[in-house]
């Protein structure tokens, strides 16, 4: 008899309302993509159920991804943790580079294309800086992990975080006058609160340990 696995996907998405229905954010969107990278990476070093397991609690465009066998987590090399804890700036860096290519390719004409390709290309590169840059100076979240591990990345992680910001603030500019307010204002807010909501989230952690 043949037993399939049975997986489960829990977020955190804007419910339906009595007009609408629930459809993912721009953010909500990023952010699902952004702990699915963590998921795989868990996954693959057996530290999650199945792969398709995220679990994203109910934080403002910031999460939480879960569950993970902490045991088994914390029986894994340091490379291992490390990676675990890039995966989903990885993840981030690929979709990015996904979504450029596609507005090169494509070029799109309908303004909707247009507007969901830039939020997805920028919105991905807004996650990237938050964590290599602001991240790596507070230390916050996964690079506070792989620091942990490996003290030397700290610096690589802000240059590197940098050097993502340039690119970040040059697609901002390419953006299309139509809707170039409107995304700057987005990812402006998007990466405040990725960023404030790391640094509290860890001050409360730090103080009830």
């Amino acid at each position: 008899e043949e037993t399939r696995p049975l997986v489960s996907l829990v977020m955190n998405f804007t419910k339906p309302t009595e007009t609408a229905p629930s459809l993912l954010t721009f953010d909500e969107l990023e952010t699902f993509l952004h702990e699915f990278g963590h998921a795989l990476l868990n996954a693959r070093f057996g530290c999650r159920p199945g792969w398709s397991r995220v679990q994203v609690k109910p934080y403002i465009f910031f999460s939480n991804p879960g569950p993970v066998d902490l045991d088994k987590y914390r029986a894994l090399a340091p490379w291992q943790r490390t990676l675990a804890a890039y995966s989903g700036v990885i993840a981030n860096l690929l979709w990015a580079g996904a979504g450029g290519a596609l507005l090169l390719l494509l070029q799109p004409e309908n303004g909707y294309v247009q507007l969901f390709l830039w939020m997805f290309t920028t919105l991905h590169l807004a996650e990237i800086v938050s964590y290599l840059v602001v991240g790596s100076i507070y230390l916050v979240s996964d690079m506070a992990i792989a620091v942990q591990e490996y003290p030397r990345l700290r610096l690589p992680n802000i240059a590197a975080g940098l050097a993502v910001t340039a690119v970040y603030l040059w697609a901002l500019l390419r953006v299309p006058a139509d809707f170039r307010v409107f995304a700057a204002v987005w990812n402006l807010l998007t990466v405040l609160s990725m960023c404030a909501g790391r640094i509290v989230f860890s001050l409360l952690r730090g103080r009830a340990s």
